[in-house]
């Protein structure tokens, strides 16, 4: 009996070594081949220079037709921000590390295996600069609210009337 006990222990001692998963991180250049493909498991992931500062890109989960990776980017103080990326077969995702609102890579899922365990994903280095959203100016929306605001002062108005008319018949 002590025998067992001693062997169940020996083996509960040793079997977080056993489940664990070994994580793969590879490293890659981005300035040679700007385009680049590779089957990743989860918890693998790629890493990469970039302007003196070393990504590291993650696969965090792998769904059925999408995969959840995880990365950082660079805070203006210097501090690195963790992130996730979403991305599936129909849409890719385009990623500004450096938050300089110049995307610097996209990243798109080509395809999961059956067990969705590993994820095929293509890399591609850019520059393409963000797109600019113009904000509405103050005033149109000034207008707007006025204009709301008299829409519904002349409903009411022409409701109470109506109200009284059919109340003193």
């Amino acid at each position: 009996m002590k025998k067992i006990i001693i062997i169940l222990l020996v083996l509960t001692l040793f079997l977080p070594l056993i489940e664990a998963k070994v994580i793969n991180i590879t490293q890659t250049d981005f300035n040679i081949e700007p385009k680049q493909a590779y089957r990743l498991e989860e918890g693998d992931g790629i890493s990469f220079t970039k302007d003196n500062k070393e990504y590291v890109i993650t696969i965090d989960d792998v769904g059925n037709n999408s995969a959840r990776l995880k990365s950082f980017a660079y805070k203006d103080n210097g501090e690195r921000e963790t992130f996730y990326i979403l991305i599936s077969k129909k849409y890719g995702n385009k990623v500004d590390f450096e938050k300089d609102d110049v995307y610097d890579m996209k990243v798109s899922l080509i395809q999961t295996n059956e067990d969705m365990t590993k994820a095929d994903i293509l890399f591609e280095t850019l520059n393409e600069a963000k797109p600019i959203v113009e904000e509405e100016s103050t005033s149109k929306s000034n207008d707007e609210l006025k204009t709301g605001l008299i829409i519904t002062a002349l409903i009411i108005i022409i409701g109470l009337i109506i109200y009284f008319v059919l109340k003193k018949k």
